[in-house]
């Protein structure tokens, strides 16, 4: 999966970062793309709260606040623009924005000062496998948080082997090392008390993921009464996307879906069939409604050019493809080591008819997040809602 591929790793050019306040979508005709450095400068906190971090995820809280789930990340304080070597990297936390926009509180286990993953398995009493979540997307019910995760496990055979000889590794060449070596053992629904984030209960999603393997609850919409939860399944070469449901005022919220079979609802997850796209979708991406339309929002997973569709159903067909934006960060790293991946769309965040948009930022080098926390951040747009579904 992309997301997972590589961990931390960019050798961005901070000045270059910096001198970019505004790009040009170069969708012929269509109104400017901008990027939205306010908000950035709101998720990210140079002293005591998230520094840097993927995934993005956000699910609208009740109150309007609204809540990010983020994956690998790190929280403190900034030495000289970078991350000090000795500070932990977090396998997820949230990042709570309030409704008025004026602050972000990083949601994370123990302190800033000693910081520990939030979301973490439950394991048997003598299993000593390193386990942890990758959260997905969620929704709300009432006062309750629902978050979808991916539990993965380390598994020393799938260990990435640094080049270098092992007296030559130092201790960043073997952290690299070990990060990769993971598998996913299925997805878990874990719900939260609101508004303080109190952890209530965790349970395994019933399906068999080692026989489908569909990451469900990268996406999630509530529409009509029902939660619409999508994953992509990862085929040779391309990815699609796939959809399952379930009630909204089900009591049991993590079994007893239904599967979209193509053209209708199956119980059978055999029977799932994708959503067609004519371009293979990043691991994350994202389904919301708009008005009467329901628009996906995805990055191409081989490039980073964002696109989207929109259908008049949550299962579409999803037509009227249109391109958005090229993120500009890999074309402008000389090195050749920043690549862009999953961007994500935050439909709460509309604001003068214009949707805020986040992409992952990346390199190919763990030391380079470390040298600068630049190379690490997710970079939010805007794009206007014109450009998607037209006027």
């Amino acid at each position: 999966m992309q997301k997972v591929v590589f961990f931390l790793n960019i050798s961005a050019k901070l000045f270059i970062i910096l001198t970019i306040t505004l790009f040009a979508s170069c969708n012929q005709g269509e109104e400017t793309v901008q990027t939205d450095t306010e908000f950035s400068s709101l998720f990210y906190a140079d002293s005591g709260g998230i520094l840097c971090a993927d995934g993005i995820f956000s699910v609208p809280l009740p109150d309007g606040s609204s809540v990010f789930f983020v994956g690998d990340c790190f929280v403190g304080k900034l030495v000289n623009g970078g991350i000090d070597p000795k500070t932990p990297m977090l396998r997820n936390a949230f990042n709570f924005i309030d409704r008025k926009m004026t602050k972000a509180q990083a949601i994370i286990g123990g302190t800033i000062k000693n910081p520990q993953t939030l979301m973490t398995p439950p394991r048997s009493e003598h299993d000593s496998v390193y386990r942890w979540y990758w959260p997905g997307h969620g929704f709300t019910k009432g006062d309750t948080l629902y978050v979808f995760a991916l539990n993965l496990y380390n598994d020393p055979a799938a260990i990435n082997k640094s080049d270098k000889e092992e007296e030559e590794k130092d201790e960043m060449d073997k952290m690299a090392e070990e990060m990769f070596a993971f598998r996913i053992a299925g997805i878990d629904l874990l719900a939260y008390k609101l508004p303080d984030f109190i952890h209530l209960a965790t349970n395994r999603v019933e399906y068999d993921y080692s026989k489908y393997p569909i990451d469900f609850g990268n996406c999630v919409m509530v529409d009509n009464g029902y939660v619409y939860i999508y994953g992509t399944k990862n085929e040779p070469h391309f990815s699609k996307i796939h959809v399952a449901r379930i009630p909204l005022n089900s009591k049991v919220l993590y079994k007893d879906w239904e599967f979209f079979n193509g053209s209708g609802w199956d119980t059978s997850i055999a029977t799932s069939a994708p959503i067609e796209t004519d371009i293979s979708v990043s691991e994350q991406f994202s389904i919301f409604k708009y008005r009467n339309k329901y628009v996906l929002l995805t990055m191409e997973r081989a490039g980073s050019d964002i696109y989207n569709y929109i259908a008049d159903s949550p299962t579409g067909v999803f037509t009227n493809k249109k391109f958005q934006y090229c993120p500009p960060e890999p074309e402008q790293d000389s090195t050749g080591r920043i690549f862009v991946y999953n961007a994500l769309a935050h439909p709460q965040y509309i604001r003068n008819d214009k949707l805020l948009v986040s992409y992952c930022v990346n390199s190919f080098h763990v030391r380079d997040v470390y040298r600068n926390a630049e190379n690490y951040r997710a970079r939010f747009l805007r794009i206007p809602m014109k450009n998607i579904v037209g006027k």
